[in-house]
């Protein structure tokens, strides 16, 4: 069956589904673009005052925009919508953005195309090898399978909860391989190697995953060669920091895959380190362009406010560096009944933390000394503080780094803590 059709928007999708959907038997009668005039079908700067023809309208316009399309159709058709196909090409979006259309009568849909498009002039082709998926209304879904078969493709039908995590699943099978083959081509760049010499491992791949599904699995995590992991790990930590909590994220879920086990400390890492070690650390993270963002404290009683002010600070940057008074400091500073906890203790209990990435204990009433060796691009503190009374503020501040102040949740203190406790 052939339908008279018309394009709203003639970006990348839209101009290919007109010239396909015409190719394939279907009338175009008309389009809205702002590029001018076609040979082969009417374009107007706005959608026109009524359907004029058309039983299926495919809006092909940007996401942030399709409700303000569908709400413009609606007020200059009304009830012309009655009965009429209406389908947008979001992969997120349900039809709910069309349901201005749908108070009319109208029949609404989202019909994506599972395929990454790169410009015009490759669209055609990749749309005409996608399989599309359809939410909406029945009579909808009828239109749009024999639109998406008239290409010769396959269209699948889901419900409208499924749309988010459909559209998360299409991110890292597309986006995602595209990072991180840019990861692999990082490590090797510098040994004259590049994207083009990763290209025909990772085609083998895809065709092995096609053939094999997840049984393509080769490498070191799927024989369980962990001794080869931990070489990459360490290296990664020297050389490509901040490339290394991906490679343990998918790391832990290849194990998985593998139906192996990820050993417990494989990849922990040591967070605590004293000066020389984490100048080295922070040496290779900058290199890799890593903004540094130092802040210090007794930590003595780990509670909500310290926990929140730390996750604002690791934001700040990419990696986050706390100094801890030691035992003997915090006695000069407080009394002889502090710490409650050990050093040792307040710095394990810290580097749990996933927004720390790094302890280091001072000896000092202060961390000045420390600052003046680490040079952090960012110094915080937490509290009302005055930034110019901020210790070490005068040294970040002479390279031309920044210092920040950051508020604490009210009602949380470890001294309020203690005298909870004594009552």
């Amino acid at each position: 069956m052939g339908y008279n059709f018309s394009v709203i928007g003639l970006g990348k999708v839209g101009c290919a589904m007109l010239s396909l959907l015409a190719q394939a038997g279907h009338r175009p009668v008309w389009a809205v673009s702002s590029g001018g005039e076609r040979e082969d079908v009417p374009v107007y700067p706005d959608v026109p005052s009524d359907p004029r023809g058309a039983e299926v309208v495919l809006v092909a316009v940007p996401d942030s925009v399709i409700a303000h399309v569908a709400g413009r159709i609606a007020e200059k058709w009304g009830e012309s919508c009655k009965g009429l196909v209406f389908c947008h090409f979001s992969g997120l979006h349900t039809s709910d953005l069309l349901e201005p259309l749908a108070r009319y009568g109208g029949e609404t849909g989202s019909l994506h195309p599972l395929q990454a498009i790169v410009d015009a002039s490759q669209a055609k082709e990749a749309i005409r090898d996608a399989v599309f998926t359809f939410e909406g209304s029945p009579r909808a879904g009828e239109a749009a399978s024999n639109l998406a078969g008239s290409l010769g493709s396959h269209m699948l039908t889901m419900a409208r909860d499924d749309k988010v995590l459909y559209h998360a699943a299409a991110v890292i099978a597309s986006n995602y391989l595209v990072a991180i083959a840019s990861q692999a081509s990082e490590l090797v760049k510098g040994m004259g190697l590049g994207m083009e010499h990763l290209i025909p491992l990772i085609r083998s791949t895809v065709n092995n995953l096609q053939v094999c599904g997840e049984s393509a699995l080769t490498g070191p995590i799927q024989r369980g060669d962990w001794s080869t992991v931990e070489a990459h790990i360490s290296s990664l930590r020297e050389s490509f920091p901040d490339l290394l909590p991906s490679y343990l994220a998918l790391g832990r879920y290849t194990a998985r895959l593998a139906r192996g086990t990820w050993p417990h400390a494989l990849g922990s890492g040591e967070k605590v380190l004293g000066i020389g070690a984490l100048h080295m650390r922070l040496g290779a993270a900058r290199a890799r362009g890593m903004k540094v963002v130092f802040t210090n404290g007794c930590f003595d009683i780990l509670h909500e406010g310290h926990v929140s002010y730390l996750r604002e600070a690791r934001t700040l940057g990419d990696v986050l560096v706390v100094g801890l008074n030691s035992d003997t400091s915090i006695r000069r500073l407080k009394g002889p009944e502090r710490p409650v906890n050990r050093e040792a203790s307040r710095a394990a209990v810290l580097s749990g933390l996933e927004a720390v990435d790094y302890v280091c204990v001072f000896e000092e009433d202060t961390p000045y000394e420390l600052i003046k060796a680490l040079k952090p691009d960012m110094l915080v503190k937490g509290g009302d503080w005055d930034t110019d009374r901020i210790v070490g503020a005068d040294i970040v501040k002479s390279y031309g780094g920044e210092v920040r102040s950051l508020a604490f949740r009210e009602g949380h203190s470890t001294t309020g803590i203690i005298n909870r406790i004594r009552l």
